[in-house]
């Protein structure tokens, strides 16, 4: 019998959706609907900073307005009823109104990346074998008869087999008559069966920070049989990585974030196996990929120390588990090999950026930018590579523009602004009215306003053009440019670009400018000996890459020598697993780069500053760029 003295109980329910939750009075109302299935978008973690979480309380109480929610609301929304969801606590049965826009809205999955020829050769095999049958004479065991089969047909002298597959083995050899098929993942008896079944299957899995990915495949012929894809789970706790990070500071909410993304991975891993008609338990082997932070938290490793200066992370080198320890729902004692994480903040995900596009391996100097909260940047060729982490922040996804959104139906995706008459075309995701603006059309805006000029190259709105248009206005907390009228738009609503979002545009891409600004000093290159430069990521696959140069997002260098490469994180899983030569590239990757720090590196605040101009401070660095741009060029700017 349970008994609960002096907490109360409130009856929650949430509109449109209808859901309905019995909660402890106290908590925020941002956890009563995680706890009830309703996603609501809190990109800060709950932590009242972003403003996105707003919903309105259409019945009954909740506690006092807070601080955080006075200096994001009006004096209008809040007679209204408007609050913060991650602010807000409960207080006894309410009813809560969730709009469209404070929705954790279906992003654009990338599935798909640049595919390079590899051997199929995998660490998983099966062998039929047959044995000897006992005798009088010669009653050897079952495990050394076999183990004596297949040293015949293999490199192991010795075999391991889990008390699981043991129970299995007289009985199975005495029904197929000593002949059978033995499934290995080097010398792991995995599986023994009828000889007839030869089939082998595995999956590839990229753990992303936004999305999950599983690739199911076939590793005899090297074929992608189904795929399963997911939002990633533990978004309603924080869209970047910081946030998870401090939020699983706490044991149980350490447990509780792992336990989300493990079974994040076995739903995706098992709509792959639907997709392609085989069962779950099939599978022998999964690799999988992901940021450092992601890595750890899935493994239920304490990452707090992820945060801390100097960065460490509890393992960097391959780990290789039993299936049943994680837990992933496949054969048991089957493999999960967790590809190497370089640093605190790069992550095995871009190590598989590396191995899939054998920069490691190529003569070319090459530049391979994966954007995200934490920019992931490497610069080299085989004969060393340097990388680096630049701490981005979350602007190019959105999360700290106004109008920012993730790339869902209704997100502004593709802009394009008429120099002159500041007319705008823009597409958005779906086809539907406006409802924000996601991270490639935050790059487009900001590089056709550069060159319309509508902002000069400092990230200044300009407040006279030539021609007075009244897309240019006044705002709340200063100048901003109108993308959409209300009266078009889905919130009903002016989408605008705001002052404040040109800096955080501004503040991101320095980062990334300069991380890779710092790496060719490591080399003692300039941009003009790169030789190819990369783009990795669903950010990298949708921007328009010629908008990304105008920003200084990377170095100018000839358009045809940009390539965006998809999911190239993905395919280093499924290289790793259907590839024995690739798995044991991975340690070749680590003793090959380098890692720099950006934070305390000594040229990194001045590189900063310098990028913080558009595309930068030095425009000789971008001088095919700016024959494009418009924007007046203050003479200092002009060195």
């Amino acid at each position: 019998m349970s008994c609960y003295v002096g907490v109360s109980m409130a009856k929650v329910t949430f509109e449109p959706s209808g859901k309905k939750i019995n909660i402890s009075s106290g908590i925020s109302v941002l956890e009563a609907a995680n706890n009830a299935g309703v996603g609501i978008d809190a990109p800060c973690g709950g932590k009242g900073t972003c403003g996105k979480c707003k919903v309105y309380l259409n019945q009954g109480t909740l506690g006092e307005l807070t601080a955080s929610e006075r200096k994001v609301f009006s004096a209008g929304d809040i007679a209204k009823g408007a609050r913060l969801a991650c602010r807000a606590t409960i207080q006894g049965d309410c009813i809560i109104d969730v709009p469209k826009e404070s929705l954790l809205g279906e992003q654009k999955i990338l599935v798909n990346g640049a595919e390079y020829p590899v051997e199929i050769d995998p660490l998983v095999k099966v062998f039929s074998v047959t044995l000897p049958k006992p005798t009088l004479e010669d009653n050897a065991c079952d495990w050394h008869r076999l183990q004596n089969a297949l040293a015949e047909q293999t490199d192991y002298d010795s075999i391991d087999m889990d008390i699981s597959t043991l129970r299995t083995l007289p009985k199975i050899i005495r029904d197929q008559k000593y002949t059978i098929s033995v499934t290995m993942y080097r010398n792991r008896v995995l599986a023994v069966g009828d000889p007839s079944l030869d089939a082998v299957y595995g999956a590839a899995v990229d753990i992303g920070t936004t999305t999950m990915v599983a690739y199911v495949m076939d590793l005899v012929s090297g074929k992608i049989i189904g795929v399963g894809s997911m939002m990633n789970p533990q978004i309603p706790y924080g869209d970047d990585l910081m946030a998870r990070i401090s939020y699983s500071f706490k044991e149980e909410n350490l447990e509780k974030l792992s336990k989300l993304v493990v079974d994040g991975v076995n739903k995706i891993i098992n709509e792959g196996c639907e997709k392609a008609g085989i069962e779950m338990s099939s599978l022998s082997e999964v690799t999988i990929v992901g940021n450092t932070a992601m890595h750890h938290i899935f493994l239920r490793l304490y990452p707090k120390y992820l945060s801390l200066a100097p960065y460490c992370p509890a393992v960097q080198h391959p780990l290789d588990l039993r299936a049943s320890d994680v837990p992933i729902n496949i054969n048991p004692v089957g493999n999960v090999h967790m590809l190497p994480v370089v640093a605190g903040f790069v992550g095995s995900d871009h190590l598989g950026v590396i191995l899939s596009c054998d920069i490691h391996k190529s003569s070319e100097m090459t530049l391979a930018i994966d954007v995200g909260t934490n920019g992931e940047i490497v610069l080299g060729n085989k004969d060393g590579m340097v990388c680096c982490s630049a701490a981005a922040g979350p602007a190019l996804e959105g999360s700290t523009i106004k109008y920012g959104m993730r790339a869902a139906d209704g997100a502004i995706e593709n802009v394009n602004i008429s120099r002159g008459s500041l007319n705008v075309k823009y597409k958005t995701i779906g086809g539907s009215k406006p409802l924000g603006i996601c991270g490639s059309g935050i790059i487009d805006v900001v590089a056709e306003m550069l060159k319309s000029a509508v902002i000069d190259v400092t990230g200044k709105i300009r407040e006279r053009l030539e021609d007075e248009n009244d897309r240019v206005r006044e705002g709340d907390h200063g100048y901003e440019f109108v993308l959409e009228w209300a009266r078009r738009t889905k919130i009903k609503k002016d989408i605008v670009i705001t002052s404040n979002d040109l800096r955080e545009v501004q503040l991101a891409k320095s980062a990334m400018y300069a991380g890779a600004s710092i790496l060719m000093g490591h080399k003692g290159i300039t941009a003009k000996e790169i030789d190819r430069v990369l783009i990795a990521g669903a950010f990298g696959n949708y921007i328009d890459v010629e908008n990304a140069m105008t920003i200084g997002l990377f170095p100018e260098v000839p358009l045809d020598k940009v390539k965006s490469v998809g999911n190239a994180a993905g395919t280093g899983a499924r290289m790793s697993l259907i590839s024995g030569v690739k798995r044991e590239e991975e340690r070749e990757i680590l003793e090959k780069l380098r890692y720099i720090e950006l934070a305390t590196h000594d040229t990194f605040q001045d590189e900063f500053v310098s990028a913080m101009n558009l595309p930068h401070k030095d425009i000789s660095l971008f001088s095919e760029t700016m024959k494009k741009v418009y924007a007046p060029i203050p003479v200092k700017n002009n060195r």
